[in-house]
C-alpha cells in the first residue's frame, strides 16, 4: 500500500511549504518592526501582534512535522534493552507513544474546533484580525498530528507484520 505513504509525504511537503512561507512573513514583519521602531521611531502598532500570531502558527506546524519525523520528545524507559524483547512485545511497546499522541490529538482537535468557533466572535486589538484565523492553528496542528501519528503507527505495524523491527527513533542531528 504505497498510497498512504505518498499521501503523507505530499502532506508533509505542503505543511513544510506553508510553515516556510509563514516563517518568511514572520521574519519580514519582525524586521519591519525593528526598522520602524528603532530607526524611524514610528512603529507600526499591529506588527508585534501579527508576529505573535505567525509565530504561533509556525511553531504548531513545525511541531506536527516533528511527530511525522519521529523527532518529538521521547524518554527511553527500557534503558536500551528493547532489542532483547520479542518482535510482538517490541511492536506493542513502540505503539504506546503513537496511541498516546493519537488520543491527545483527537482531544485537542475537538477542543480546538470549539476554541476556533469562539474566535469567530473576537477581533485582535491592533491588527483587527479575526481571532478564528489564529485559533485555527490548534485544530490544524491536531489534525496533522493525528494523521502523522496514525501513519507512523501503520508503518510500524506493516514493518512488524513483515517480521522486522519498528522504525527506530533517530537521534537528533548535531548541527
Amino acid at each position: 500500500m504505497p498510497a498512504p505513504r505518498g499521501f503523507l509525504n505530499k502532506l508533509v511537503a505542503v505543511n513544510g511549504a506553508i510553515a516556510t512561507v509563514l516563517f518568511g512573513a514572520l521574519t519580514v514583519i519582525v524586521s519591519l518592526q525593528v526598522l520602524t521602531r528603532f530607526v524611524l521611531h514610528m512603529p507600526f502598532i499591529w506588527s508585534e501582534e501579527l508576529a505573535r500570531f505567525l509565530f504561533f502558527w509556525v511553531v504548531l506546524l513545525g511541531a506536527a512535522m516533528s511527530v511525522k519525523n519521529r523527532r518529538h520528545f521521547v524518554i527511553d524507559v527500557t534503558m536500551g534493552r528493547v532489542d532483547t524483547w520479542s518482535p510482538t512485545l517490541r511492536f506493542g511497546f513502540s505503539a504506546i507513544p503513537h496511541l498516546c499522541i493519537l488520543a491527545f490529538a483527537a482531544l485537542l482537535f475537538v477542543q480546538g474546533i470549539g476554541y476556533t468557533k469562539i474566535g469567530l466572535l473576537r477581533t485582535a486589538t491592533n491588527s483587527r484580525l479575526n481571532m478564528a484565523l489564529v485559533y485555527a492553528a490548534i485544530p490544524t496542528f491536531a489534525a496533522l498530528t493525528f494523521i502523522y501519528a496514525l501513519g507512523n503507527l501503520l508503518l510500524d505495524y506493516r514493518t512488524h507484520v513483515r517480521g522486522r523491527a519498528p522504525e527506530p527513533l533517530e537521534p537528533p542531528m548535531a548541527e
